[in-house]
């Protein structure tokens, strides 16, 4: 059989791929370990003991307008690493401004605090568990994404790794928000995003591993 016929007859057996097939996927992958991670921290942390009046202010809010609007910006950024191309474009910028936004505010709380409060806004009462707790939170969000990053065809590994940890750090800070009694972004910036940082290294050391296709 001559290579071209081969190959004619392969492209035949070839079925299209529904619309935004990756995308729901990984949406897929996100919610289920979300749910999985909601699970561990019910089972460990808990929800905060004042969870409901809570709700009613605005820094509980802050905390998922930051960590929600990273995961809506890292699974765009991870669709497109999943293309052979890895062409992610201005999407990128849709990770950094959460951050930039959240680190201005942190920098105006420090400025207007009084000197002696200010180590306080950024150590809070509970910074030696927040890290661990995002970056213990994200495993199995990045478990799941990793399971179905592999039926794309990501080219750039490295970075595929990094950007699947952070899109699993960042789900895994939205469920531990349901439990932080931490109200400022000076906390915010320094241990969430250690937390999430974390994840994404440790995705960008791993995730080549597990992503060859």
């Amino acid at each position: 059989m001559q290579t071209d016929e081969l190959i004619a007859r392969l492209g035949m057996q070839v079925r299209a791929l529904p619309r935004h097939a990756a995308i729901k996927r990984l949406c897929t992958a996100l919610i289920l370990g979300g749910m999985t991670a909601f699970g561990l921290l019910a089972l460990t942390l808990g929800l905060r003991p004042d969870f409901v009046p809570a709700a009613a202010t605005l820094p509980f809010w802050m905390k998922w307008m930051f960590t929600l609007s990273l995961v809506w910006a890292g699974v765009v950024v991870v669709r497109r690493l999943g293309n052979p191309d890895g062409r992610v474009g201005p999407a990128w910028w849709g990770l950094v401004a959460p951050f930039g936004v959240v680190a201005m505010m942190a920098i105006g709380e420090l400025v207007a605090a009084p000197g002696p409060d200010r180590l306080g806004l950024v150590v809070g009462h509970t910074a030696s568990q927040c890290s661990l707790a995002i970056l213990s939170l994200s495993a199995p969000v990045f478990v799941a994404l990793l399971l179905t990053f592999r039926r794309l065809a990501p080219t750039r590994l490295r970075w595929a790794g990094a950007m699947v940890g952070v899109l699993s750090g960042a789900a895994g800070a939205s469920v531990y928000a349901f439990t932080c009694p931490e109200t400022s972004a000076a906390f915010m910036i320094t241990w969430y995003s250690a937390g999430i940082l974390a994840a994404g290294v440790l995705g960008a050391a791993i995730g080549p591993r597990f992503l060859r296709w």
